[in-house]
């Protein structure tokens, strides 16, 4: 774990997401949460999906289409773009309104191209127009210009590898689906040949996986609320055998079980009742339960790091979460999210804070540093008194209007002025520093890229083309990285 080093969540893989991480743009399309996963023309009949998700045959006039690359105001690649795919039947490609179709009778690989000269923010719409049930279109690449050559043995975009470089640590919890997560058999799993890697099982542990080992990063996994034992079991063996084994594996129960926003929360506290427990003990319990079969599957605890995840203003909760351990041994730390800024948009403030300048949100966003420090001594003492580390699952800062706040756009503007400010870089800098001090370990930002809007300013890039001299927050998470790394 380290006591210092820095990693990053990764913001969940959609047709709508400003990262870009596949060179294949399929790999990110839209998949429905429930129902059939392509939009229809016509209700029926619907047809069956092969095991990759795609229509098994149109009917005469039926459609069946899927977006990519939506909603970035352009920040996506230029250029050729090669479409390819298997069958007997139609597929049409739109890009800013420019649409290209193509005809194929099934033998060998169609292709053809599109080109997008000008991007803005419609993205890709693809759509299925024919599909003979017998040799059904499948098999669909949508690849960036450039990558037609490389795709199948090089799947990641080199942008998106260079901008996740400088962190030690990739968390996953977004790219797992994790929150409201429905997934509890092993054969609900994403599957790694899945036309999209979108949709409520996330993505594939595979490419997970593949990712850290390219990257020589260490892997943060958060297991689904719902996962039997099994589940559970071959996650843990999927990863031992799969993981470079240099590489540590930080294992968490869901994520923010605490939150009652999240339906994890009710879902396991509902199962403490039933046992009899508090929902602390059942947490606790579970989590162990969970860490062991992973100690069982690698043969003992040396890759992996156990990880009980807590909420950084609930210390009581915290003691309550590790006093339920059976052993100090049992876990190797608590997880926590130190946010600062928060209570600027919450119901109390909101309408005080969208009165002021963006240099007092700065200062105030300055100032919580101070409440959150103490905080994490309190929450590091918890821990501490069971022999646990202390790290944090995601932090930085949490400059969002909450309920109806969310919808004032002054407040908005003024929340995305401030996190673009060159100020906000130093206050980073100011913050991370407080957490190295306090003994912090390993820290994972929340998260590496997202659009500024109504629900947050979450990434320290906005875009994963935005140039990082132009991103205060991921200059200064890049600066102390290089900073702790000549002192360690």
């Amino acid at each position: 774990m380290g006591t210092r080093s820095i990693g990053t969540n990764l913001v969940a893989v959609s047709y709508y997401s400003p990262q870009w991480p596949f060179v294949d743009a399929m790999k990110s399309t839209k998949v429905n949460s429930s129902g059939f996963p392509w939009d229809l023309n016509t209700t029926s009949p619907t047809p069956a999906l092969d095991a990759q998700g795609y229509p098994i045959g149109l009917a005469s006039g039926q459609v069946a289409t899927t977006y990519a690359l939506r909603g970035l105001s352009g920040h996506y690649p230029a250029g050729t773009y090669v479409v390819l795919f298997q069958g007997d039947g139609a597929v049409d490609v739109s890009f800013e309104g420019q649409r290209t179709s193509y005809s194929h009778n099934g033998s060998g690989t169609a292709r053809f191209t599109a080109t997008v000269t000008n991007p803005v923010g419609n993205g890709l719409i693809l759509r299925i127009t024919r599909s003979n049930a017998s040799n059904h279109v499948r098999n669909i690449r949508v690849i960036m210009p450039g990558f037609e050559a490389t795709y199948a043995t090089q799947p990641f975009h080199p942008l998106f590898l260079e901008r996740i470089k400088p962190f030690s640590v990739l968390r996953f919890m977004d790219w797992g689906a994790i929150n409201h997560s429905p997934v509890a058999n092993w054969s609900q799993r994403q599957r790694p040949d899945y036309r999209s890697q979108h949709g409520r099982s996330g993505v594939a542990h595979e490419i997970m996986a593949d990712l850290c080992n390219l990257t020589k990063k260490q892997m943060w996994v958060c297991v689904p609320h719902k996962a039997t034992d099994d589940y559970v079991r071959q996650m843990a063996t999927l990863l031992r055998d799969r993981v470079d084994p240099s590489l540590k594996i930080f294992v968490e129960y869901s994520n923010e079980v605490w939150n009652g926003a999240f339906s994890q929360y009710n879902d396991v506290n509902n199962v403490a009742k039933s046992k009899g427990l508090t929902f602390e003990q059942w947490f606790t319990q579970r989590s162990v339960q969970i860490f062991q079969i992973f100690e069982q599957v690698f043969g003992g605890r040396s890759r992996l790091v156990r990880v009980l995840g807590a909420h950084v203003a609930n210390t009581g909760q915290t003691k309550r979460i590790v006093d339920a351990l059976p052993s100090s041994s049992a876990a190797d730390a608590v997880a926590i999210a130190p946010y600062i800024g928060g209570r600027l948009g919450n119901s109390s403030n909101w309408q005080t804070t969208r009165t002021w300048t963006v240099s007092q949100v700065l200062d105030a966003t300055a100032a919580d540093i101070t409440r959150v420090r103490d905080n994490i001594r309190t929450s590091r003492s918890h821990a501490a008194a069971r022999g646990l580390k202390l790290i944090a699952y995601e932090g930085g800062q949490h400059l969002a209007g909450v309920g109806s706040a969310a919808n004032d756009t002054t407040l908005t503007n003024l929340f995305i002025a401030a996190n673009r400010h060159s100020r906000m870089g130093q206050i980073y800098k100011d913050y991370l520093a407080m957490w190295a001090a306090e003994g912090g370990g390993t820290f994972c930002h929340f998260n590496d890229v997202y659009v500024p809007q109504k629900w947050g300013s979450w990434g320290s890039l906005e875009y994963q083309d935005q140039a990082p001299s132009t991103a205060p927050k991921y200059q200064a998470l890049v600066e102390t990285v290089q900073k702790w790394a000549q002192s360690p």
